[in-house]
């Protein structure tokens, strides 16, 4: 495989636990133990998916601590939920971690989705009882599979980054769905990035970048610039077609381009024929630049996959893409080299600065 999927690479870097926005959308999740009623006026999908505090918040605390104390006192598990976020935080109620967890206890013995990945939370920082990042891990899978978007999403990424738990792309792919599905930006963008990857069943680049596009409509701010790859990627498809094709070194020379899509967000797929035979390069773009440019000619430099010879890590330093012979002197198509050129110094631009 010539590289791992580049959304993959920076992917990596993201945050354990960032804030979710919610959606209508739900995803196709296990039932949980609880009944499906909203509680607290908070909804069923806002349960699912939203992160402690703007459950707090939602529920009226910290001015509603006595109530919700009082119910969490008689049984009802999303209230024990609600308190001990409260004694976490001192939100309403004196902070106190070792209450904190003692109600997370029993809101996830309950069953609640929510309430085990708020006991899991408690492992992972150490409130109310020690560190304890593998039970973490367990409990978000537990809350995932009762029902908890929040926690599918948070288990996506645990099973993609491979710290916590072992390395598990097939189980991240299924679990960012789950949270894709249910609305979670960023589960989109892992989700999405998934699809790119060449590695799992199932690859899908055209599915792949509604997702990719999915999570920058939901603000998910790493999203917008691969989706602003990709907008360059179809601006560059656009034009590359039907260009002759020469690779200097390596003695490829008389190909014409048949169509460029994107790869991944960074990545571009060149697909070629060579007297009747086809073949393929793969643009990185974050190693390539725009070598030069003119009105009939365009020369990139970088890092160029043969795509017809993997196995043999045939890289190519130069990429040159030019007019034919009968259409140099044709302004139409000295124009769509010059948008070539431009859509190509955009696209490096871009993903230098992912």
């Amino acid at each position: 495989m010539y590289r791992q999927s580049t959304t993959l690479i920076l992917l990596a870097s993201a945050l354990l636990a960032p804030a979710v926005t919610p959606v209508p959308a739900l995803a196709q999740a296990a039932t949980p133990a609880i009944a499906s009623q909203p509680a607290w006026g908070i909804s069923e999908v806002q349960w699912r998916t939203l992160g402690a505090p703007e459950l707090r918040r939602l529920a009226g605390l910290p001015d509603a601590a006595p109530k919700v104390l009082a119910a969490a006192q008689n049984g009802d598990p999303h209230a024990m939920a609600l308190i001990s976020g409260a004694y976490a935080t001192g939100s309403g109620v004196p902070e106190n971690p070792s209450e904190a967890f003692r109600w997370a206890q029993r809101s996830a013995s309950a069953g609640l989705p929510f309430g085990l990945y708020i006991l899991g939370l408690d492992y992972f920082y150490g409130t109310g009882v020690a560190v304890d990042k593998r039970h973490y891990v367990d409990l978000l899978r537990q809350s995932a599979d009762a029902g908890s978007i929040l926690g599918a999403s948070e288990y996506a990424k645990a099973l993609f980054r491979g710290e916590l738990v072992a390395k598990d792309l097939p189980g991240a792919l299924r679990y960012a769905r789950i949270g894709a599905q249910g609305g979670i930006s960023e589960s989109k963008m892992l989700y999405g990035t998934l699809l790119y990857d060449r590695s799992l069943p199932g690859r899908d680049p055209v599915e792949a970048a509604k997702w990719v596009r999915a999570a920058a409509g939901g603000g998910y701010d790493f999203a917008k610039n691969a989706a602003a790859a990709l907008d360059a990627q179809d601006g560059f498809a656009a034009s590359a077609t039907k260009l002759f094709v020469s690779s200097f070194g390596n003695s490829l020379v008389g190909a014409h381009t048949v169509i460029a899509a994107p790869d991944d967000p960074c990545v571009t797929q060149l697909v070629v024929d060579l007297n009747g035979t086809g073949g393929s390069f793969l643009i990185n773009w974050q190693e390539t630049v725009v070598a030069s440019a003119g009105n009939s000619f365009l020369n990139l430099s970088g890092a160029i996959l043969n795509g017809t010879d993997r196995a043999g890590g045939d890289i190519r330093q130069t990429l040159g893409l030019s007019l034919h012979r009968d259409q140099e002197n044709v302004a139409e198509e000295q124009d769509r080299m010059a948008v070539l050129a431009s859509w190509a110094r955009r696209l490096s631009n871009i993903c230098h600065a992912i």
